[in-house]
């Protein structure tokens, strides 16, 4: 479902926490939404928020580079639950969107540890580039299952795009 609104209380925490690490992107995603620069709204677009129990533990979007690759943008999720296949559900939940729009999708990573985690999504580095740094070509998805003909995710926890429920999408987190 497309993001109508980003709650900042919900935002708040993981901004905090992503900065303790250093980061800056996700204060950006927030001073991009107010305004109005960057709302994931352009066709092929789109921004989800993972959510366990009503709290917001990760967001990730993809924005249009273009006409026919997508970007992996604003990616992160809460230290609490890396580790456990919930970063990984999101990125393939991303790409399966994105596999309908475009044929490949970028990133820019800067960390060792963020080049080891989308390595071992299927994303390749891209040799002498510094951004983006990581490709991935897309087949379209299948009806039945995600881009690339990976393992669909399943569990019984309820994962929602902000603004909306995603009821069919499920995801099966293990340990990575």
């Amino acid at each position: 479902m497309r993001l109508i609104a980003l709650d900042m209380v919900q935002m708040e925490p993981l901004v905090s926490e992503s900065q303790h690490e250093g980061f800056q992107f996700l204060a950006r995603l927030c001073e991009e939404w107010a305004s109005g620069t960057n709302r994931f709204s352009l066709r092929g677009e789109a921004l989800f928020g993972l959510f366990d129990s009503g709290t917001l533990i990760g967001v990730g979007g993809i924005n249009r580079q273009d006409d026919y690759t997508g970007r992996l943008r604003r990616f992160y999720i809460s230290t609490w639950y890396r580790g456990r296949g919930w970063g990984r559900g999101l990125v393939d939940h991303i790409l399966s969107h994105a596999a309908q729009y475009y044929r490949s999708v970028v990133l820019r990573i800067t960390t060792d540890s963020g080049d080891r985690f989308y390595r071992a999504c299927g994303f390749m580095r891209i040799r002498g580039s510094s951004d983006p740094t990581h490709r991935i070509e897309l087949t379209e998805a299948e009806p039945d299952g995600p881009a690339n003909g990976s393992q669909p995710f399943r569990s019984e926890t309820n994962i929602k795009v902000i603004g909306g429920w995603l009821p069919s999408l499920t995801f099966a987190f293990g340990v990575t």
